[in-house]
């Protein structure tokens, strides 16, 4: 009977290591691909609400330029993807103290 509950542990933190390393694998290219947008990330930042934007989404509004996909010059676009990175670094802070603790 011993023998059955050492061979099911292990079984169980066997399979709980695997998902775990997997997700560690997935963590570490999302990571490693959103460190290489930091740069877009700025850009964005610095092109919202600057005078081209408003004059791009004027052109945009007026319908001078047609044809091309333009979320970026919504209201709320940019706005929004800050929100959420935001959120995300913050997920990540509660579960790096959590680790510390």
């Amino acid at each position: 009977m011993r023998k059955k509950e050492v061979i099911e542990r292990i079984k169980n933190n066997e399979d709980m290591f695997n998902e775990v390393s997997e997700n560690i694998k997935e963590l570490e290219f999302i990571l490693s691909k959103f460190k290489e947008n930091k740069e877009n990330i700025k850009m964005l930042n610095k092109y919202y609400g600057s005078k081209e934007w408003f004059e791009d989404k004027e052109s945009f509004e007026n319908k001078e330029i047609i044809g091309i996909n333009a979320g970026v010059l919504s209201e709320d676009a940019i706005w929004s993807m800050n929100e959420n990175i935001k959120e995300i670094l913050l997920e990540m802070e509660n579960i790096i103290s959590e680790f510390h603790n």
